[in-house]
């Protein structure tokens, strides 16, 4: 498990990404990462690290074991066992993280929150079965189950639905604001470097938002306002940034 997650952190920081925190959890130690808009195959390569180096450490075991080395056996199985785990496709185990950014740059926040969340229910009912099974046949042992009530805990409670609740409070707004016809008006200022995300997450529900895009001298690059930032969270991943964003604008109109 702390290999797994040292690798996390030693790839995040090849990638310049910071480490926010390391938590300790019930299902072990946690590195907890801000990608600082990464593209989608550097947030790959961070999350599908912790596998590979399980899966580096289970081929180191298994060849030790070839010299009579018997001990190995405990971490050769350890090892695989957390590599296969920690890529299957629930959020937020390292698959699911990966499917979730696939299915952002793909599909945007919208459906991508909607479909990685269904595929994690899949997939811990799937595991709510084998959770039954390893009760009856292995002394009531309840770890399986225990992983999956604490994932539908995650998932139930997780940021990534917080941010679509939001997104649904602003949109049910501008219905509102279309009812009533004067709405109050509040203006941020935003440094290029920051993301779609960051905006939408600045956000109240009582105002309507017009955002002035800034560069790092401090010059305006461009004003937007709220309904365009939701739709460029529609087309695109919510963790590009307003630099890069425009940029992809200047080659193919939105």
């Amino acid at each position: 498990m702390i290999a797994h997650e040292l690798a996390h952190i030693f790839t995040a920081k090849l990638m310049n990404a910071e480490l926010q925190a390391i938590k300790i959890l019930p299902i072990g130690i946690h590195a907890t990462i801000k990608y600082n808009y990464l593209s989608l195959a550097k947030r790959s390569f961070i999350n599908i690290s912790g596998p590979i180096a399980n899966l580096l450490f289970f081929v180191v075991c298994f060849i030790l074991k070839a010299y009579c080395l018997n001990d190995m056996l405990f971490f050769i199985y350890a090892n695989i066992s957390l590599a296969v785990f920690n890529l299957l496709p629930i959020f937020p185990l390292d698959g699911g993280r990966i499917l979730k950014d696939i299915f952002e740059a793909k599909l945007g926040l919208f459906k991508a929150s909607k479909y990685i969340r269904k595929i994690s229910l899949v997939f811990l009912i799937l595991l709510s079965f084998l959770g039954v099974f390893q009760y009856f046949t292995s002394r009531y042992n309840i770890s399986l189950l225990v992983l999956v009530i604490y994932f539908l805990f995650i998932l139930k409670n997780n940021e990534m639905e917080v941010a679509l609740m939001n997104i649904k409070n602003i949109v049910y707004r501008g219905l509102r604001f279309k009812k009533k016809g004067i709405y109050p008006v509040r203006e941020l200022a935003v440094i290029e470097t920051k993301s779609l995300g960051d905006v939408i997450k600045s956000m109240d529900f009582d105002r309507f938002h017009i955002i002035y895009i800034l560069n790092e001298n401090m010059n305006l690059v461009r004003v937007v306002t709220e309904q365009e930032i939701l739709d460029y969270a529609v087309k695109y991943n919510v963790s590009i940034s307003f630099k890069n964003l425009f940029e992809d604008y200047a080659k193919t109109p939105l």
